[in-house]
């Protein structure tokens, strides 16, 4: 299943530091700048003007088990793939394919215990009333442009696009829904004619070499995990996944060509800086052995105002 912002967003996977995490947003301005001659007063007191949002790491396992009897038939002469290493690349991708499911929800799956994901980053307090361990409702940083719409247009793009930017601080890249890019697609092909000279830039920053439409000169892509109907844009330079290897154990790569129409082949080993392998462990009751893909660490956006979508769309 097309996984492309799990892999957008571990290809600039920074590093985990600590117990927890803090981040400080300003909240309001400090004081006022005052006009002066001569011998008038300055001003000489101090506003607090931020405050520290705090992030905890969390942990993902995916485990691999195979029994001793289908790995002593495997070790034969008429062996024509390696169970042990198949199976370890297809469950890699199933641990992908499910975190990916993740950094489309929450947060709140296993008890809170899952990692962070769009829809509670790109949030107004209707899902989620605090982000950061801060109130959306005293800090209005924290919250980001949601509009219910039944229908898409150009028009209410531009909307949402002039709502989260300034200047130079603007979206980096559009994603929505395949249902939601037909109809996308519909707004922009009776007029538009691109010319691309550089196709590198048409790729996702992971190498998944996914396509994208561009509009006002942002690339627009599509994910089968965004809930139909959803058109994000998003700001990834605050937007990051910081993440936390497990303390033992050696990185594990998404990549394998032995898995004949594989979205991941594309990956390079920037999912290594995310995931482990915690090698094997035999059982010591069976003819097994188990082991584990752990992916520690947080999805993290320190300016959620930055980001916005448009929801509930069901045509143009």
């Amino acid at each position: 299943m097309d996984n492309f912002f799990f892999g957008e967003i571990l290809g600039n996977t920074e590093r985990w530091n600590g117990s927890q995490m803090l981040f400080p947003i300003k909240y309001q301005k400090g004081v006022a700048t005052v006009a002066f001659n001569g011998f008038d007063q300055l001003p000489t007191s101090q506003q607090p003007v931020s405050v520290n949002m705090t992030f905890y790491p969390t942990f993902t396992a995916t485990n691999v088990a195979l029994a001793g009897s289908d790995l002593s038939v495997n070790k034969t002469p008429m062996q024509t793939i390696n169970l042990l290493t198949i199976m370890m690349k297809s469950r890699a991708q199933d641990g992908a394919d499910d975190v990916g499911t993740f950094f489309q929800a929450d947060g709140s799956a296993y008890g809170g215990k899952a990692p962070m994901g769009l829809a509670g980053i790109v949030d107004d307090g209707t899902t989620l009333a605090n982000y950061g361990g801060l109130s959306r409702a005293t800090y209005s940083g924290l919250n980001a442009t949601l509009t219910s719409t039944t229908t898409i247009s150009l028009l209410k793009v531009r909307t949402l696009a002039n709502a989260i930017s300034d200047g130079r601080v603007a979206p980096t890249f559009a994603m929505t829904d395949y249902t939601t890019w037909a109809y996308f697609e519909q707004l922009l092909q009776p007029f538009q004619r691109n010319t691309y000279s550089d196709f590198q830039n048409m790729d996702a920053g992971t190498g998944y070499a996914a396509k994208g439409m561009i509009w006002d000169g942002l690339t627009v892509y599509k994910d089968r995990k965004v809930t139909t109907g959803t058109f994000y844009l998003i700001n990834t330079n605050f937007l990051k996944f910081y993440g936390l290897n497990w303390w033992e154990g050696s990185p594990v790569s998404l990549a394998d060509k032995q898995i004949k129409g594989n979205i991941y082949q594309y990956n390079p080993a920037n999912a290594t800086k995310a995931f482990t392998w915690t090698n094997w462990i035999k059982a010591y009751n069976q003819g097994a052995i188990n082991g584990f893909m752990i992916m520690g660490g947080q999805l993290i956006c320190t300016d959620p105002f930055r980001n916005g979508k448009l929801y509930n769309i069901a045509g143009v």
